[in-house]
């Protein structure tokens, strides 16, 4: 890429960053004066635009995420006799209880297996630690 193009993408990431703070006008004051200020004798473009980097990582640290962003497409899709069930139907339920086939007594494998998969990628391969055999 030119030096123009990146020193655009900064600028508008900076940018966006910016209007989501708590004080977005203060930010964008200072945004437009940092970049309109004269280089030094000795400073380049690329050391601006590698302030402005470290600037965007510190930033994308403390920004909270932008909502209107997010797609929203996430959740829980449950279909009943080729239906589509929204709202409180989605569970079968008999009577008051919800039903399920996997309880205290029985673990459901699925949920085992990823289970020890989590544990294994963590680190945790067997337990023998912890029962004194080495």
């Amino acid at each position: 890429m030119t030096t123009n193009a990146i020193v655009r993408e900064s600028y508008r990431t900076l940018a966006r960053l910016i209007q989501r703070q708590p004080d977005p006008v203060k930010g964008m004051k200072e945004l437009r004066s940092s970049f309109r200020k004269e280089l030094k004798q000795d400073e380049t473009i690329e050391d601006r635009v590698r302030e402005a980097g470290e600037q965007i990582a510190y930033l994308r640290i403390i920004t909270p995420k932008d909502r209107s962003r997010s797609t929203g497409s996430g959740g829980r899709w449950v279909y009943k006799d080729g239906k589509a069930v929204e709202g409180g139907n989605a569970t079968s339920q008999i009577g008051d209880r919800v039903h399920t086939n996997w309880d205290g007594s029985n673990l459901d494998p699925c949920s085992v297996k990823r289970h020890s998969a989590s544990l294994k990628r963590a680190g945790f391969v067997n337990n023998l630690h912890a029962k004194g055999i080495f």
